[in-house]
């Protein structure tokens, strides 16, 4: 059962940097850096961040990033905000509009890498992986709420699964 748990989160991992590498590719395609797509990633994540924060998380000298969300902020990708505390300091945050782009060209470019892959395979090949995450995923909606991790409504798959539920009640 461990090889079995163990083969399962490494492929997870795969594809995760699989996604990650697709997001990479398309940033650079697009003029923007793979530190710089970082930065953007870090700051949509948390909405709003200090130079200090970015670097601590991002593990980048302070002058690096500092640098890059110089570079960013001209390209108009990020905006730079006195804190209203303390002036000394500075907010990074995206400007309006960035952050619904972002999420929607993420989507689809992970959709559109996963679509590649599923096309060297055979239609019932890919409806079997798609049926086994089904069951993954709907194993792992049952561990959570039994080990009280029941607050998933952020995960849209989990209402994708329960339409398909309702499609077959009908």
């Amino acid at each position: 059962m461990v090889e079995r748990a163990e083969f399962i989160r490494e492929s997870i991992d795969f594809l995760q940097r699989f996604l990650m590498k697709s997001l990479q590719k398309h940033s650079e395609e697009h003029g923007v850096t793979i530190p710089q797509a970082r930065v953007i990633g870090e700051v949509y994540a948390h909405k709003t961040m200090s130079i200090k924060q970015l670097s601590k998380n991002l593990k980048m000298t302070q002058s690096t990033v500092s640098d890059i969300v110089e570079r960013l902020t001209t390209k108009g990708l990020l905006l730079k905000t006195p804190n209203p505390n303390d002036k000394r300091f500075v907010e990074i945050s995206l400007p309006e509009g960035i952050a619904d782009e972002i999420n929607g060209s993420i989507s689809e470019i992970a959709n559109k890498s996963i679509n590649s892959a599923l096309g060297l395979m055979e239609t019932s090949d890919q409806e079997i992986v798609e049926q086994g995450l089904k069951l993954l995923v709907t194993a792992v909606t049952k561990k959570m709420e039994t080990d009280g991790m029941d607050n998933y409504e952020f995960f849209d798959v989990l209402y994708f699964l329960d339409e398909e539920k309702g499609k077959k009640n009908l």
